[in-house]
């Protein structure tokens, strides 16, 4: 049984193997053949091998569209590190003393249970009548749709990872809110800084649908997955420079998973027991 079982295990590891990497392994083959390759040898190798496609998008500005996309993307994660564990640790602190707290709780992982659909047009209509239909709106937007999910996650890690001791020692010492928050409390929350900001930039760096709404009437505000559906559209049968345009999309958030990889289960395991 426990042979089966294993046999079990590596078929399923194989499956997702498969499912996950050939998909990525052919897009950044054709990331190096021309279009007549592409749509007459789909599996098959470059012949001849061609840096033609990433030129092209180099010509066509990708790079200004590329640093939106970074721009945002770090702008919005250092915000929702700065801002949503200052506010989950005043939460965790406080929920089973203070009714308020609890009630605040409530209310802003309500967020979660919300769909997107619902809020769509109401969200548009108040960030343009407000003038904020840029990229310091969609910063600001970012940061209000990750609070619900990064607020749950830290309060839950909080709770449970970092003792309510800590800061009765820090009191003695004569350590004020502040100076314990970020010269203690903060720092230990490392794992599940890692944690979120993968979950975050994954999100922020891959999103679509808000820069569609908030950006799309200035082009030169495009982020990268805007640019790529709107270069899809203008270049529809050229596939190999949007195959191309996939792939320096991959490579970055696959570099910031690498470097932050070993912190992600342990920020979300650690404290699941006490």
């Amino acid at each position: 049984m426990k042979k089966k079982g294993s046999i079990g295990h590596y078929a399923v590891l194989l499956i997702g193997f498969i499912l996950i990497f050939v998909p990525l392994f052919l897009t950044l083959l054709s990331s190096f053949k021309e279009t007549n390759q592409i749509t007459g040898n789909f599996f098959g190798f470059p012949n001849p091998f061609t840096l033609d496609n990433y030129q092209r998008l180099i010509t066509d500005g990708i790079s200004q569209y590329f640093f939106n996309s970074a721009l945002i993307s770090v702008a919005a994660i250092c915000l929702i590190t700065l801002f949503v564990p200052m506010a989950a640790f005043s939460i965790a602190r406080n929920i089973s003393r203070k009714k308020a707290f609890a009630l605040m709780y409530s209310f802003l992982i309500l967020g979660i249970f919300v769909p997107f659909q619902v809020i769509m047009i109401p969200i548009t209509s108040m960030m343009t009548k407000l003038g904020l239909s840029n990229i310091a709106g969609l910063i600001i937007l970012y940061l209000a749709y990750a609070v619900p999910q990064t607020l749950f996650l830290y309060v839950g890690y909080i709770k449970t990872a970092i003792p309510v001791e800590l800061d009765e020692a820090a009191e003695i010492d004569g350590c004020g809110k502040f100076r314990m928050y970020f010269q203690i409390a903060f720092p230990l929350m490392k794992p599940m800084h890692a944690t979120t900001l993968i979950i975050n930039a994954l999100w922020v760096w891959n999103d679509f649908l808000l820069p569609l709404l908030i950006l799309n009437k200035d082009s030169s505000s495009w982020t990268l997955p805007l640019f790529q559906y709107n270069y899809q559209g203008q270049y529809f049968s050229d596939y190999g420079p949007s195959f191309a345009s996939y792939v320096i999309g991959i490579i970055v958030i696959l570099i910031v998973y690498l470097i932050f990889q070993k912190n992600i289960i342990s920020g979300m395991t650690s404290g699941s027991v006490k």
